[in-house]
C-alpha cells in the first residue's frame, strides 16, 4: 500500500494513474483498421509505378460498382495497397470507410469517414506511423470520396 502524505500528492498520483490508463487506451485504439485477410480475392483494379515503387490496389466489387455509378463508396469499403520497393513487398496501406466513425483525427484533418492503417509485409501493424498524414493528403480528394484512384476503379471492368 502506498502512503500519501498530503492531498496534493494524492491528486498527482491519481492524475498519473489516469494518464497511464489513457495512454494504454490510446495505444490500443491506434489500430483502427484490421488487416484485410483475403483482400486479394477482391478486385485488383490498378497498378501504379513510380520509380522503384510499385503499388497494387485492391477493393471489393461493391466499391467498383459504386465508382462506376458515380456514387460514394459504401460503408465498410476497404481499399488495400500492396507497396513494393525494388521488387520486394515493403508494406500494406489499408483504408476503410465506416459510417459514423469516431472523432479521431480532428475534423480539420479527417478524410471523411475513412480510417487508415499501415501494416508490415508480414501483416503485422506497422507501429509509430503518423496516420494523420494519410488523412491530410486524402482530404484533397473530397470530391472523389477522398480516393485518388476512383477513375481507375471505373475502368476496372
Amino acid at each position: 500500500m502506498i502512503k500519501i502524505g498530503n492531498r496534493t500528492s494524492a491528486v498527482a498520483l491519481f492524475a498519473l494513474a489516469i494518464g497511464c490508463a489513457t495512454a494504454s487506451l490510446v495505444q490500443a485504439d491506434d489500430v483502427l483498421v484490421a488487416f484485410p485477410t483475403g483482400y486479394e480475392s477482391g478486385v485488383h483494379y490498378a497498378t501504379v509505378n513510380r520509380g522503384g515503387i510499385r503499388e497494387e490496389l485492391f477493393t471489393s466489387p461493391e466499391a467498383i460498382a459504386a465508382a462506376e455509378n458515380g456514387q460514394p463508396m459504401p460503408s465498410g469499403t476497404v481499399v488495400t495497397m500492396e507497396d513494393y520497393r525494388d521488387g520486394a513487398l515493403y508494406r500494406y496501406v489499408v483504408m476503410e470507410k465506416r459510417t459514423g466513425r469516431g472523432a479521431h483525427p480532428a475534423p480539420d484533418i479527417r478524410a471523411g469517414e475513412w480510417e487508415f492503417q499501415w501494416f508490415n509485409a508480414d501483416g503485422t501493424v506497422r507501429a509509430g506511423e503518423d496516420l494523420d498524414r494519410c488523412h491530410s493528403c486524402h482530404r484533397s480528394q473530397a470530391r472523389q470520396d477522398f480516393l485518388f484512384t476512383t477513375d481507375r476503379m471505373k475502368e476496372a471492368h
